[in-house]
């Protein structure tokens, strides 16, 4: 279930950045251009993650899961 997690962050971190290249590149004029580098800025910045994300989501993605009894029947 951890790794549920942390799939679920990333997907969230890239649909972010990807989503203000957007918004950016059509400010500025260059639709395509800002949907690329908000893609990349996500993929090289998943690295920075140790020193950017919060102790409570890091601590939420680690977190084993257990079932309760009365979940597991």
């Amino acid at each position: 279930m951890a790794m549920d997690r942390v799939a679920l962050v990333a997907c969230l971190w890239f649909v972010f950045w990807t989503a203000s290249g957007v918004i950016l590149g059509g400010l500025s004029g260059a639709p395509g251009t800002g949907t690329l580098l908000g893609f990349f800025f996500a993929l090289f910045s998943t690295f920075a993650w140790p020193w950017i994300m919060p102790e409570a989501v890091n601590t939420w993605m680690n977190h084993e899961w257990r079932m309760s009894r009365r979940a597991r029947g």
